[in-house]
């Protein structure tokens, strides 16, 4: 008798146990760039269900990898909580070309941003309408707006110069990546020349103008039309 109040009072103690700790709170870990597999079963082993609700395309992103999720990590949940986790998509979207004919560069530059696209290489020819897009060209094919195109896509400008032979004041271009160093000097009648590397700049990631020739000096004068070439370094 003494031996079966003992089991009772034992297995009456695991089903307070077990019953005060269900719902206890859990601390979302951070799944972020973590295999979608291995994301799912760190969150089993804590007591948390994961789901898979949505994939999406990130640039540079692993595919297969968690580039979402919720709720945040660090928040206090409470265990059996299905936690839902966006990953990254192998298949790049496709995005339509927006009309650019007769817009703006700087317009055209935020446009092409704005749906994912980039901005290539930057030519001009004399036109009356100064900065204007006049045509869109991709590997040396004019093409026309509604096309479709792969994000990250680089678009080629060709745009209106009308600015006189003249003299003006060397831009700085310091701390610029090179799509505002392109903009700022075509709307100044200049143009990039050369473009050096002062270190590996990794696919992705951000270069900005550390140096430039000639360099920026309020007291020296430049020619219109004059390239000025740019020392590039990583973010």
């Amino acid at each position: 008798m003494a031996v079966l109040s003992l089991v009772l009072l034992f297995v009456i103690d695991k089903v307070i146990d077990a019953y005060t700790r269900h719902g206890q709170a859990v601390v979302m870990p951070r799944l972020i760039g973590v295999d979608a597999a291995l994301a799912i079963r760190n969150l089993e082993a804590i007591g948390l269900v994961g789901v898979v609700n949505d994939t999406q395309y990130v640039d540079g992103g692993i595919p297969g990898s968690v580039c979402q999720q919720d709720p945040a990590e660090n928040s206090q949940v409470k265990e059996g909580r299905t936690v839902y986790l966006s990953i990254v998509s192998a298949e790049v979207p496709m995005v339509r070309l927006p009309n650019l004919i007769d817009v703006s560069l700087r317009k055209a530059t935020m446009d092409l941003q704005r749906i994912g696209l980039q901005v290539g290489e930057i030519t001009t020819r004399p036109d009356i309408a100064h900065n204007v897009v006049l045509e869109m060209r991709q590997q040396g094919m004019i093409v026309n707006s509604g096309t479709l195109f792969p994000k990250g896509t680089r678009i080629d400008l060709q745009v209106g110069m009308s600015v006189p032979d003249s003299l003006i004041p060397v831009p700085d271009l310091t701390g610029m990546d090179l799509d505002e160093v392109r903009m700022l000097l075509h709307e100044n009648g200049l143009f990039v020349g050369q473009v050096i590397e002062e270190a590996t700049i990794s696919p992705g990631s951000r270069a900005l103008v550390i140096r430039q020739s000639p360099q920026a000096n309020t007291d020296e004068l430049i020619r219109t039309l004059t390239p000025i070439d740019v020392w590039i370094a990583p973010e």
